[in-house]
Parts: structure tokens; sequence; C-alpha cells
């Protein structure tokens, strides 16, 4: 390896290592120099478009996504506007980025003659009624929207960078998704009645990110109040954790009465839900239920640095690792928010 590559890549290291420590600043200069000396200039790019959306820098983010070149099959959108044409929506990540970005339908819409969304199909109950789509569809079962029905196709991630989003341009109409009535009514009937509030509890994430998860015993100091009647909305194998916990614990499961995403989205109809980042925080969130979001120390690029509050939700707030893997300080720090919360807001 030539000299210079090297230090490139070395260079490129120390600005990866201070970038995971959240030292942010010091890290942008650094993948600056690592690409003047020869790394992966959209690496470097990739990088630094991280950084700025921590620091929510948006803008600068944009101007790192306009110098990396674009391999084919990476980026759907040709660069045109919208303006008549019909455009596909395709949802090609998580479940918490589609609902997450989903909310750039209705300004697509005010320039395109149609708009679809081809999602998940555990989604597209949840999207049939989202404003400003004319339709939802799936890849599953082999029925694709023919091509000669659509002329612009974007991947949903795309659509911030597209409209030149800024931390006051942020589109936060919530709630963006809706639960009718009738559904909410019905799910009443699956929730614990009584005077205590209702809350919600999840403790793992998907594998995706094993370190978003905690142990349902890690939640213990929450789970030991009094004064709240706890509800279990988690799902997969961490489900199991409940049987292990102390018989006084009464955590109502709420698994049998929500087998897909739009009813456990109808039985949110909770007082607070209180999640590690998973797509049920984004559900939250989306709806317009208060929601805490825990967070690990190196957490996503759009929950920034530092803050309480996102601009994407304006019903979340969220709760950070100090250190990394230090759940025990979260759940302190939620334990004591609880009855300040409830106080206030009932």
């Amino acid at each position: 390896m030539a000299p210079a590559i090297t230090e490139g890549l070395e260079t490129f290291t120390r600005a990866l290592t201070l970038f995971r420590q959240r030292r942010i600043a010091e890290s942008i200069p650094l993948f600056l120099a690592a690409e003047e000396l020869g790394h992966n200039p959209d690496e470097c790019a990739g990088c630094r478009w991280q950084c700025w959306m921590l620091l929510g820098d948006f803008e600068r983010a944009w101007q790192e996504s306009d110098r990396i070149a674009s391999p084919a099959g990476t980026t759907l959108w040709d660069g045109a506007p919208f303006t008549g044409k019909r455009v596909v929506i395709r949802c090609l990540h998580g479940f918490g980025d589609a609902i997450q970005f989903l909310r750039y339908a209705p300004m697509v819409r005010r320039h395109a003659a149609g708009v679809f969304v081809e999602t998940h199909p555990e989604l597209v109950r949840l999207f049939t009624n989202l404003p400003g789509v004319d339709s939802v569809i799936t890849w599953a079962g082999g029925n694709p929207l023919p091509r000669t029905a659509w002329d612009q196709h974007v991947e949903v991630m795309e659509l911030p960078r597209i409209f030149r989003t800024t931390l006051d341009t942020i589109p936060a109409p919530i709630p963006y998704l809706h639960v009718p009535p009738a559904a909410i009514a019905r799910s009443r009937r699956h929730l614990p009645s009584g005077p205590k509030p209702n809350i919600g509890v999840l403790w793992a994430s998907s594998m995706w990110n094993p370190a978003r998860c905690l142990r349902l015993t890690d939640l213990l100091p929450v789970l030991r109040s009094p004064d709240y009647t706890f509800c279990s909305f988690q799902r997969g194998p961490a489900k199991a954790e409940l049987s292990a916990l102390p018989p006084a614990l009464d955590l109502h499961d709420t698994a049998t009465h929500s087998p897909d995403i739009q009813d456990t989205a109808d039985l949110l109809n909770l007082d607070l839900l209180i999640t590690p980042d998973t797509m049920a925080a984004h559900l939250a969130g989306a709806l317009g239920i208060p929601v805490w979001t825990l967070l690990i120390h190196e957490s996503d690029w759009r929950w920034m640095l530092d803050r309480a509050d996102t601009p994407w939700y304006p019903t979340m707030r969220l709760f950070r690792q100090p250190e990394p893997g230090d759940w025990t300080s979260v759940v302190r720090s939620v334990a004591a928010a609880l009855p300040r919360f409830f106080a206030t807001s009932l």
C-alpha cells in the first residue's frame, strides 16, 4: 500500500474513532483530511453527512450528498421535478424509516399527477389512508405496479434531501397517521381499565443493532411503580422475558390483540409509550402519542446530539445513554420523570 493511501486510511480511522465517541466537531476535519490523502471520497463524504445531520446542519449534509457519486441502484430519483408525473415512493429500508419519511407524501402530491407507495406487506393497511397517497401496494405476491403506470420513482429516504429540508422546515403536522375512531373504541376493550395511567413498554429493538436492546429486568425500577398500569407491546424472541418477571408485577401482554402493525397502532391508545429505538417509537410519534425513546450513546443520525426532544416528532422525548451501554442511568431518569410528566399532563 502506498504511503499516502496508508496515511489516508489511518486518518480516516482516527476520524471514525472520534465520531463513535461523539466528538463530532473534531472528526469532520479529519474526514476531510482523509479524503485529501486519498481515502475513498464517497466514504468520507458519507461520514461527514452523518456528522452534519447529527449537528442539525442539514444543508451541509445535503451538500455532502450532492458530492457523492451514486453507483447504479443506490439512488432511484432521476433528479427531475415531480411536476405532472406519476410518482412511486418505494420504502426499501426499515419499517421505522417508512413511517418517518412518508410524511413527505403530501409534499410530493402537491406537484405530482399521482402518488403511489410501494412498501412492506405489513405496512400496507397502515398507509392506506395516508394523506397525499392515491394507492398503496407491496412487492409481495408478485404483482408489482406495471412500468407503464408510473413515470418516476424515488426511495422514501431520498425525500428530505429532495426538498432540502432544514430543522425549520421538517414537515411535522402531527398526527399524519390516523386510527379510525371505531378501532380506538375496540382497542379500549383490550387495554386495562381503571384510574391509573396506561403505559406501554418495549425493551428490545430488532437484531439489526443489538446494542439498542435492553432486558426487561432493566426496566424493573420503572415497572415496580404502583401508580401506573403497564402493557407490553414487545414482539419477537424478547417477549419470552415476560415469563421471568416477579409474580407481583402484572404486565398486561397486548400481543394476542395486535397481530399486525395496524392492530398495534389501534392499541397505542395510551397515556405514554416507553421504548428503545424501534418501529413502535416512530409509529407512536406519527400518531401523536406521547412516547419516550431510549437511545444508545452512539445513536442514529436522526436523533442528533444532546437533545431531549426531536423536531421529527413533537410528542417524543429522548433519554440518552451518558456512556456506551449505560442503561441504568437511562432507566433511572425515566423513573424520576414519570411523576412529573403525569402531574402536568393529566
